[in-house]
């Protein structure tokens, strides 16, 4: 069963790539940004599911997918509130969700599929 820390380390991780490349590079593509979500937020969702052990992989994900878009919002809210800017729209966050939600589902869904071995095949 994972802990409050499991799924707020879940969203860092989901988070950290991201971040760097958006605070690191001056002119960072959408592309990549998003990108960089989408394999935060499976690897995520991965790791967690392993930590569930039995727990359902879709609620793992789900939940795990929401906290890191919690923690995105948390912070880009901050960021905009003393810079007074607004960094992205409304539509870019609402990818992060989409993002954030389908790749968290994915990754616990795929370690479903390796620990019954419907992706590796033990010989």
């Amino acid at each position: 069963m994972p802990t409050t820390e499991d799924y707020v380390a879940s969203a860092i991780l989901a988070n950290a790539s991201a971040w760097v490349a958006f605070f690191g590079l001056n002119e960072a593509p959408y592309l990549l940004i998003i990108f960089l979500y989408i394999v935060g937020a499976v690897l995520a969702g991965f790791l967690v599911a392993r930590k569930a052990g039995g727990e359902v992989f879709w609620k793992v994900g789900l939940k795990s997918g929401f906290g890191a878009f919690v923690l995105h919002m948390f912070f880009f809210t901050a960021i905009e509130i003393v810079m007074n800017v607004i960094l992205w729209t409304l539509e870019f966050h609402v990818t992060v969700l989409s993002v954030f939600l389908l790749g968290g589902v994915s990754g616990a869904l795929l370690f479903s599929l390796v620990r019954r071995g419907g992706v590796v095949k033990s010989g």
